[in-house]
């Protein structure tokens, strides 16, 4: 569910999308599509700044945590500093890795464990969006 719940909050709301893997991209694009949502895609961290500058404003960075080059982490800190009201939500296959533990889950950073249905990808963009969970992240 996006943040209220409308369809037309979901269409004109910006999501970026990155993650090295083609078909997951592909997939969580489809599934953010039929919701409603503008997705923006890109299959790397250096794409993903390319994309952000080039493109509408996104209100969420949905980003792998582990990718060839920079990070998920590191991507959303350079984000971050160009747009601090971007939300992010991140998402990995390994969440027991000290990767995810120290750098997403010991610091409170929204995380989707990989493989996720698509409710519960929606459920958790809908939670990172909700206004409660902007100003608990500023």
């Amino acid at each position: 569910m996006n943040s209220n719940g409308s369809p037309d909050a979901a269409a004109r709301t910006v999501i970026l999308v990155v993650d090295d893997e083609p078909f997951v991209l592909r997939v969580i694009g489809s599934i953010l599509r039929a919701r409603g949502y503008t997705v923006l895609s890109a299959s790397n961290a250096m794409e993903a700044l390319e994309v952000f500058r080039r493109s509408p404003a996104p209100r969420l960075l949905l980003t792998d945590v582990v990718m060839p080059g920079i990070s998920g982490p590191e991507l959303a800190a350079n984000l971050l500093a160009l747009d601090p009201g971007l939300r992010v939500l991140f998402t990995a296959g390994m969440p027991d890795s000290p990767l995810i533990r120290e750098n997403i889950l010991e610091k409170g950073h929204p995380f989707l464990p990989k493989p996720f249905l698509p409710s519960q990808l929606l459920d958790k963009i809908g939670e990172v969006l909700a206004p409660r969970a902007c100003a608990a992240q500023a």
